[in-house]
């Protein structure tokens, strides 16, 4: 199986920063939906893959927008981010960053799974300020739920920190700020092993 982290599109948060910030679940920009568009022609899907997303709209929207028409299974996970990267541990996730509740996203995105055996407080609290052996953890067992899917390529829309963690975590290799994804970018994952 095929692993490959997917940055969502241009989100409304990063239009006034630092304001826009404080935006509460913000949504595409219209960019960010051409930018979709552009991800669906160069990575098509099928029934043979499944799109798994973290539970912010935007990373939702990047997902059911690419997968529309497609035959790929849709799946929303809270270890697929949020995160902060660099870890900061100060415990405040910022607003633009705060997960859809589970029974928003039955009422919203009833098109995505939820994985049923979640504990419901990471559902609250989320990857995003997690200290780093927890998040390992959580990464850990992410990963081999992803794997028990049996598709033939895995697609985690995900955010350019949570994907800088992992990729961080599983490489071994330091990452900073400069190696964050653009927009609507993607990374194959190296050949994963349980760290």
């Amino acid at each position: 199986m095929e692993i490959v982290f997917v940055c969502h599109g241009q989100g409304e948060h990063t239009q006034q920063i630092p304001e826009s910030y404080n935006l509460a679940n913000p949504g595409l920009t219209e960019l960010g939906k051409s930018q979709v568009e552009r991800l669906r022609a160069a990575l098509p899907l099928t029934e043979r893959h499944a799109v798994i997303a973290s539970p912010t709209r935007r990373t939702l929207q990047t997902a059911r927008l690419w997968c529309s028409g497609t035959g790929a299974a849709r799946f929303v996970h809270p270890a697929a981010g949020p995160r902060q990267f660099p870890p900061k541990f100060d415990f405040r996730t910022m607003r633009c960053d705060e997960m859809l509740e589970p029974s928003c996203l039955a009422d919203c995105f009833d098109d995505f799974a939820l994985p049923p055996d979640v504990p419901a407080y990471l559902w609250l609290q989320g990857i995003n300020t997690q200290p780093t052996l927890l998040f390992e953890k959580w990464a850990n067992q992410f990963m081999e739920w992803c794997q028990k899917l049996e598709k033939d390529t895995l697609y985690i829309v995900s955010h350019d920190g949570t994907i800088a963690s992992y990729m961080q975590l599983i490489t071994g290799a330091k990452l900073t700020r400069k190696d964050l994804l653009p927009d609507a970018g993607w990374i194959p994952l190296p050949s994963y092993q349980q760290v």
